[in-house]
């Protein structure tokens, strides 16, 4: 498929701002939510500044159904290992991700070339889990007003945990990187959140002048009837890293940000029963197939929402 989804030039000064979808091919809300937004912005045309641009992160894996084919496309971003398969990349030894990770780099590289006020990185995941709302961002970008527009729950310091995210990669050239977690994989209601939020972030960027005439400006109305318990700023407490190969199971029920105490019983793998390491709110618990974290344990810092 193509990659790239839709561009946008106004040939105005104003923001760079790439909405990326299906980094993990399985979570396919956020392409089609950026279709949705493209496809609303050339049948309305409506005036804009800067540019955007829609594009999909791995093409393959997307095509697939799977979150990945070779290798997770979101823990890869090491400078080294960017280097090196740029330096050294040997098209007969090819892993899938390879090509993804050197075709998605040269077309961000592409449009980043200094002329931006401001440059911003919206990397649209979903969760195998439901309540699958919230922000991650490094913590001195916790406060941009962006981010803030989504009022979602944000979680400050995970990056801390993940190696090799794109939204790292990013932010360290000079990027307003986050991943925007619309809720659960396939469902409806991320695909709803996804829209909308595009919508809103694009105002709060002032990209585009807010519109109230149409359906997908209306995000307030899309969030307000789940926001309203959950977390508004949290921290990573705790991470049970899995492999392949030990047999991880999830126990049924959790959901993001439910009350977990310690030793209580939450998965099992070949050796017996995983239990809690310490009180806190359960976090992105797997339930698919593929993945390295099994899940977190998190802790709420500010109050809610």
């Amino acid at each position: 498929m193509n990659r790239v989804l839709g561009i946008k030039d106004s040939g105005q000064p104003g923001p760079l701002i790439i909405l990326l979808g299906a980094v993990h091919g399985n979570e396919t809300t956020g392409v089609h939510a950026i279709i949705n937004v493209f496809r609303s912005l050339e049948e309305w045309n409506l005036p804009f500044r800067g540019k955007i641009i829609g594009l999909v992160g791995n093409t393959k894996a997307y095509e697939m159904g799977e979150r990945f084919l070779d290798y997770d496309l979101n823990r890869c971003w090491d400078e080294e290992f960017v280097h090196k398969l740029r330096t050294e990349h040997d098209p007969a030894n090819e892993q899938a991700e390879d090509f993804e990770l050197l075709e998605l780099l040269g077309e961000i590289e592409k449009h980043d070339n200094g002329k931006y006020s401001t440059k911003v990185l919206v990397d649209l995941h979903a969760t195998s889990s439901d309540n699958g709302n919230f922000i991650v961002i490094p913590d001195d970008e916790a406060d941009n007003v962006i981010v803030k527009s989504l009022q979602l729950p944000i979680i400050i310091d995970l990056e801390k945990h993940l190696e090799g995210t794109l939204m790292e990669f990013l932010h360290k050239r000079g990027f307003v990187a986050f991943a925007f977690e619309g809720g659960l994989i396939g469902s409806d209601r991320a695909l709803n959140l996804h829209t909308s939020g595009i919508w809103e972030l694009l105002y709060a960027a002032e990209v585009l002048e807010r519109q109230h005439d149409h359906e997908f400006s209306r995000y307030d109305q899309i969030i307000e009837s789940f926001i309203h318990a959950l977390p508004h700023k949290v921290s990573v407490l705790h991470r049970h890293r899995i492999s392949g190969q030990d047999g991880f199971r999830m126990d049924p029920g959790y959901h993001n940000f439910q009350e977990v105490k310690k030793g209580e019983h939450l998965a099992v793998n070949n050796e017996g029963g995983i239990f809690a390491a310490c009180d806190g709110l359960i976090f992105m618990p797997l339930y698919q197939k593929q993945g390295d974290d099994g899940f977190f344990i998190v802790k709420e810092i500010e109050g809610r929402i």
